[in-house]
């Protein structure tokens, strides 16, 4: 860093090669502010205004007290398609995996639930909690109810890397139809903040979806826990034309 008058420009630069060219890669937490000034004998506020411009640009975000980190690209959850979390992450190039949390049979209390689903006070139900990871970074946590009549012994065949849509439709011969979605953005509870490593006052968005299949039958019900700033949803709305 030879010009005083640009060192903060220096710094941001050779940052910025650094994430685009992958030396840091998304979700990895950068040097303190701290260890930037020892290692470019730079001064704070100069590290600041480095920082503050990748910020802005979208290359990181600040979460204090935590520290630093290299931005995670979004993912796009396209609402026109009906979609499983491992074809959304494969279609962006990502890993899927996943970290299951439990699963119970059980009865629902919830009627909602029961009655989205057409099932009874004493039907069983599997409810399947499961971390979703795209590269090996948590990026929601879901919970997914499925009838024991529609998929018996579903447990045998689920662990970190299955697909609940293969398993429906190549072990069960149930084909998917459509489902319907409601988004909502709320603050994660402590139980949603514990599983996915969140601070407190962390926004997310909460999808609700009912999945039938092609015989109009319910299927699934599911709810997921995105992290607020590694997703965000997207739909074509065509224009209905009045031609009367």
């Amino acid at each position: 860093m030879e010009k005083k008058t640009a060192l903060y420009l220096q710094l941001y630069n050779d940052l910025r090669f650094k994430i685009t060219t992958g030396e840091f890669t998304p979700g990895e937490k950068l040097p303190t502010e701290i260890e930037f000034r020892e290692q470019y004998n730079i001064s704070r506020d100069t590290v600041r205004r480095a920082l503050a411009k990748l910020e802005n640009e979208g290359f990181i975000i600040r979460k204090p007290p935590q520290g630093t980190f290299v931005r995670q690209s979004k993912s796009d959850y396209e609402l026109t398609i009906l979609s499983s979390f491992s074809e959304q992450m494969k279609e962006r190039g990502i890993v899927p995996s996943s970290e299951l949390d439990s699963i119970q049979l059980t009865t629902i209390d919830d009627s909602n639930i029961r009655s989205s689903l057409s099932l009874s006070e004493d039907d069983k139900c599997y409810i399947i909690s499961r971390i979703r990871l795209g590269d090996n970074t948590p990026m929601a946590y879901e919970k997914t109810y499925v009838p024991y009549k529609l998929c018996p012994d579903i447990q045998k065949h689920i662990d970190n890397t299955s697909s609940l849509f293969d398993i429906y439709q190549n072990t069960y011969k149930l084909e998917l139809g459509y489902g319907t979605i409601n988004l909502e953005s709320i603050l994660a509870t402590s139980f949603v903040q514990k599983k996915l490593s969140l601070p407190n006052y962390s926004p997310i968005l909460l999808m609700k979806c009912l999945a039938f299949q092609e015989n109009n039958e319910p299927l699934y019900y599911v709810e997921c826990y995105y992290i607020g700033d590694k997703y965000y949803f997207s739909t074509k709305a065509p224009r209905t034309q009045d031609k009367g």
